[in-house]
């Protein structure tokens, strides 16, 4: 379906009406002028329509190209060994990685079954459908992991491209013990997250420096290694087509 340059499509505007209360969210993930609550309602609605579009193609996050951080860090080198997607979406970052970096064996989760089915189509048509694992996975539930995605186990590397940054307080602890699980001891997470410099209305939750290190930190198994701007590109309708973001590199100890 083909998307207007000036106005989004209906596909996109719930989004985009319905992520505009995040804009009263501080940088810590706590309301400026709400309660704690206002704030759960918020994250259930953004998660609510992110369900309802996402694997559509119509998303604005759903570029239909790796984004520009993935690009540069194959370029780098970034990549290879074991690597997860966590959070694929329709596949565009995963696919590139697979046929960019012969030497990565990739994997793709999401959790949302119509994404799989859209970057299995694109596989398909690419010719790449056995160059990379697709699966459904929730990774906040380790133990309802696939076979497909444990007998990888261990992974060198996680991508999580604008995954974290979606995840409400309740669901964050267990996603990031998940990633400590799947992880090897040396291995690598490259997270590219909204950053609190975004102060436009609308779109997933801001994360802080502050707020991301009191997850990752050595006491909790983890080093947060390298933190440099970056840039979530989405759909031109929105924002532009570029949100600002952080690209933090953490390693597990």
């Amino acid at each position: 379906m083909a998307v207007g340059t000036s106005e989004p499509s209906t596909s996109l505007s719930p989004w985009k009406s319905q992520l505009t209360g995040t804009e009263n969210c501080s940088c810590s993930g706590a309301p400026s002028d709400s309660s704690s609550e206002s704030l759960k309602e918020q994250l259930r609605s953004i998660d609510e329509v992110m369900q309802a579009v996402a694997g559509t193609g119509l998303a604005p996050w759903e570029i239909h190209r790796p984004q520009q951080f993935v690009r540069d860090l194959v370029r780098k080198g970034g990549f290879s060994g074991r690597v997860l997607d966590a959070g694929c979406g329709i596949g565009d970052n995963a696919l590139y990685i697979a046929k960019a970096c012969p030497g990565a064996e990739v994997v793709a989760v999401d959790v949302v079954p119509r994404c799989l089915h859209f970057a299995s189509t694109k596989a398909g048509l690419r010719g790449m459908r056995g160059k990379l694992t697709l699966a459904a996975a929730d990774l906040c539930n380790y133990d309802k992991l696939s076979i497909s995605i444990q007998q990888k186990l261990p992974y060198d590397i996680v991508l999580d491209s604008s995954t974290f940054h979606g995840f409400p307080d309740h669901q964050r602890d267990c996603y990031v013990s998940t990633l400590s699980r799947l992880l090897r001891a040396g291995g690598l997470i490259y997270m590219n997250c909204m950053s609190e410099e975004e102060t436009r209305p609308g779109g997933p939750r801001r994360i802080s420096v502050s707020e991301l290190s009191s997850l990752f930190n050595p006491s909790t198994g983890w080093v947060v290694e390298a933190v440099v701007d970056s840039v979530a590109e989405l759909h031109p309708t929105f924002w532009g087509g570029r949100g600002k973001a952080r690209l933090f590199t953490i390693r597990k100890l």
